[in-house]
């Protein structure tokens, strides 16, 4: 899912990690005859956000090209390296991977006398204002956000409709006409990161009820004859003065207030009820700089952490091969490190890929035999965390994705390696405390990422049913063990001819639900432009018409035939939180760029094309103001309302954008709930923006209805 060279993200750009306290190091990534690849790591050792930095060392090589550092100077053999626009400021512990590609008449010789040297130090605001608040519906609000070390923007999530916050000045004001008690949390930032602080913000559904305890009694009176004479929160009709005219209201509305409906996280469904499902990349923590702790657990149910690796070992040589740069390791590299109860030898199971980033173990092996599992600041002690703080929310490890999905074909054919990778999936499931597995094999039948040859749609199908069978029977079986509920589900294609080539009623009956990835019909694999997730496709091409979000999902609700479809309560809709881009598009008839041939993108965050909502609207393509989006730096923006989406286009930079954003993902929602969906499903968590009032979780959490 989504995971097309990710690794190559991953060394392009700035990694944010535990302190080595290391200072500076180099690495070489690869070596040939006249040159080679490397990478220079510089660690923040100090205890506070350093805002510049630069890195020297001596070196015979020439560096021809450089990214994440800017060569300053090159005199001689000595070089200074120093960090560029948007990685300037590295926060304490955090490191920095400087990559270059080089040549050089002495191979395998390594720079040397790295001195890394950072600039001043700014620590990151901490919020001082109270945290709790009151007030009652149709009244005015006012909280002033107050913070030390001299925040430069103001931010606030969670807040109710009708509730706004000055980014500039830190003051949430407005009227709403919901009650109940809203859990904000309140955002200050600085060039040395971001606090926050918890605001507990109650709106009585009645003016009178001053303490916003639900009544109007006798200790809302008391405090109204104590403020006599004077402004206070009693002063009901406004006008200046706490008096006779107030008392009479407060007479008037005696006793309980109406009774309040559910707000803030109490409307939260259960996993029984509706899934609201978002997927946290393990890698999220390097470039994107957004650990766990940035996750809003109060806007899904469900995490599915992404991605652990699938393993066999006695899988095809010619299989054994990861598009990735991430360490150079293939499959059989992993395999000695597949997770297995103590005591067992398991022919296919499960490992951990990033074992720094999951368990913050020091290296594959020493994962294996970690007592606790994790450390403290891992993946999976932030995610352990968020369930302790979210009652309802649920975390399942996601396995596979587009990347690592070959070794599902030669595990699925076999009866023994089935219930040996079911073992081990469990196993990991239950000793990291996840609550189930999603299995996200991309794609029975063949399809995905280096698999030419290996599916085989005529069997595939079948294999994958009974390998969902041995997860299904060994987590039962655990549930006997802890007594827990354990959940079963996969991420499934959208696309007309692999749905065909998976048995999804023969699924539904094992999974507790299905994830339908209704995205990515269109991308710049595509040789001319088109939308990433229609609720109609435009698309001229007749054999294209289930190539939406309706067309892929109905393919699931309907079957094959007569009485072979999925029940809506287990189908989770998918939405993509991010665009897909082309570049070298001409204007066309219409001067928008729509359906005009285009080629492949290396642009946006991970130079894949893919454009997050919230990099669009942070990085100036897109600009938000008064609940309208307009488009930005030479991009105008069009909505085409038979797909009912949006799309950017630059006649400059010849560069068309389709991407979804609020009122994109509200025509999704509101499809759900006509069809009565199980929920909606999204990658994911890192896409969404921080701007008030534009993000695309609070649409689905607001508008996913209860069944």
């Amino acid at each position: 899912m989504l995971m097309k060279n990710f690794f190559l993200f991953i060394l392009c750009f700035l990694f944010a990690t535990a302190p080595s306290h290391a200072g500076a190091t180099f690495t070489f990534t690869s070596q040939w005859t006249t040159g080679g690849e490397g990478v220079f790591r510089v660690t923040n050792d100090t205890s506070q956000t350093l805002q510049g930095w630069t890195l020297q060392f001596d070196w015979g090589a020439n560096i021809t090209s450089a990214w994440n550092g800017a060569v300053q100077s090159h005199v001689g053999n000595h070089y200074t390296i120093g960090n560029l626009a948007w990685n300037g400021a590295l926060a304490p512990g955090a490191s920095a991977d400087i990559g270059c590609i080089f040549t050089t008449t002495t191979p395998g010789v390594a720079p040397s006398g790295l001195i890394f040297s950072g600039g001043s130090s700014v620590t990151a605001p901490v919020i001082t204002s109270a945290t709790t608040a009151t007030t009652s519906i149709g009244q005015p609000f006012a909280y002033q956000i107050t913070a030390t070390n001299s925040p430069t923007s103001y931010g606030a999530t969670g807040l109710p409709a009708g509730f706004t916050v000055s980014t500039s000045n830190g003051l949430i004001s407005g009227t709403t006409t919901i009650a109940g008690t809203f859990n904000i949390t309140l955002l200050a930032t600085n060039a040395g990161g971001t606090g926050s602080a918890a605001l507990a913000a109650t709106v009585s559904n009645c003016a009178a009820d001053g303490n916003g305890d639900g009544s109007v009694d006798g200790v809302d009176l008391a405090s109204m004859l104590g403020a006599w004479g004077q402004p206070s929160a009693y002063d009901i009709n406004h006008d200046g003065i706490t008096d006779a005219s107030d008392l009479a209201i407060v007479l008037d509305a005696w006793g309980l207030c109406a009774p309040v409906g559910p707000s803030g996280y109490e409307k939260m469904p259960t996993v029984t009820q509706r899934k609201i499902v978002g997927y946290y990349p393990n890698w999220a923590i390097y470039g994107m700089n957004f650990p766990v702790t940035s996750v809003r657990a109060d806007r899904v149910n469900v995490i599915n952490y992404a991605f652990l690796i699938p393993l066999d070992r006695t899988m095809p040589a010619s299989w054994d091969h990861i598009v990735s740069e991430y360490r150079g390791w293939d499959y059989a590299d992993y395999t000695p490190f597949l997770q297995q109860p103590p005591g067992t030898v398991l022919s296919a199971g499960v490992g951990l890929f990033d074992e720094w980033a999951d368990v913050k173990a020091d290296n594959a092996a020493a994962a294996l035999t970690m007592s606790p599992p994790f450390k403290e600041g891992s993946n999976f002690a932030h995610l352990r965390d968020l369930k302790q703080s979210h009652s309802k929310l649920r975390t399942l490890v996601s396995i596979g994705g587009w990347t690592l999905s070959s070794p599902f074909f030669s595990i699925a054919r076999s009866a023994q390696k089935r219930l040996d990778f079911a073992k081990s999936a469990v196993y990991v499931t239950a000793r990291y405390g996840f609550d189930g597995i999603d299995v996200d094999w991309e794609y029975p039948g063949g399809g995905g990422l280096n698999q030419n040859g290996l599916g085989d749609p005529a069997t595939d199908g079948a294999n994958y049913v009974l390998l969902l069978q041995a997860l299904r029977d060994e987590l039962n079986h655990q549930s006997t063990l802890d007594g827990k509920t354990y959940y079963l589900t996969i991420a499934a294609p959208a696309g007309d001819g692999n749905i065909a080539n998976i048995n999804a009623s023969a699924i539904a009956e094992v999974v507790d639900w299905i994830n339908v990835m209704t995205y990515d019909f269109h991308g710049s694999w595509d040789s001319y432009t088109g939308f990433n997730a229609p609720m109609v496709n435009v698309d001229p091409n007749p054999g294209t018409a289930d190539w939406c979000v309706p067309g892929a999902t109905e393919l699931y609700l309907n079957g094959p035939k007569p009485g072979s479809g999925v029940p809506a309560s287990k189908i989770v809709m998918g939405a993509p939180l991010y665009g897909r881009a082309w570049h070298n598009v001409e204007p066309g008839p219409n001067g928008d760029g729509l359906g005009q041939p285009g080629t492949t993108a290396n642009s946006g965050p991970t130079g894949e094309g893919l454009y997050p909502f919230g990099y669009l609207l942070s990085n100036g393509y897109l600009t938000y103001s008064g609940g309208t989006f307009v488009g930005a730096g030479g991009y105008t923006r069009y909505w085409n309302s038979v797909a009912q989406v949006p799309y950017l286009y630059s006649p400059t930079t010849k560069r068309f954008i389709s991407y979804d954003d609020p009122q994109s993902i509200s025509a999704k929602v509101n499809y759900a709930n006509e069809m009565e969906l199980g929920g909606v499903m999204f990658w994911e968590l890192t896409n969404d923006t921080t701007t008030v009032g534009a993000s695309l979780m609070d649409v689905i959490y607001e508008g996913l209805r209860l069944p």
